[in-house]
């Protein structure tokens, strides 16, 4: 039976500290599939937010979208893909949440969830062992993530 995906938008709440400090508020696409919130799932507890965020720009949701649809090339080894990056700066190196994403004739699989960065090679799954996989109708999935770069460059408006 297929998941369905779609693409629900979020806030990070911006947060001022009293030593100066900051928090940025984000705007973001949360995938949500079957009624199920990812980032409630794995991102919140990392301070992530989506690949699919407003305050980056355009180019970027775009190779973010083609990733996730494996017309770009992966982000990280192993034919990984990001799903959600730092809150803050957007950086791998401070981590992501990944998982493999693979196409079979008319369907596309989200698997093997885990939490890596740019400079180890470890990938940490045992937190994610219960998340996925997410097998997506391929038509339907491609019209939903060619949907966000729309949806984010009109909220800037």
């Amino acid at each position: 039976m297929n998941s369905l995906l779609e693409l629900r938008p979020l806030v990070r709440a911006g947060v001022k500290f009293p030593g100066g400090g900051y928090k940025s508020e984000r705007h973001f696409l949360d995938f949500v599939v079957d009624g199920q919130s990812l980032w409630e799932l794995v991102g919140k507890l990392r301070d992530t937010v989506s690949i699919l965020c407003q305050e980056y720009s355009r180019g970027e949701t775009t190779k973010a979208v083609g990733r996730l649809l494996l017309t770009e090339e992966a982000d990280h080894p192993n034919d990984r893909r990001s799903f959600f990056i730092c809150a803050q700066c957007g950086d791998l190196g401070c981590g992501a949440i990944t998982a493999l994403v693979e196409r079979q004739s008319n369907a596309v699989t989200w698997k093997a969830f885990g939490y890596q960065n740019n400079y180890e090679e470890t990938i940490w799954i045992d937190d994610y062992k219960a998340v996925g996989p997410f097998t997506f109708d391929a038509a339907v999935y491609g019209q939903t993530l060619m949907q966000a770069v729309d949806i984010l460059h009109n909220a800037r408006r």
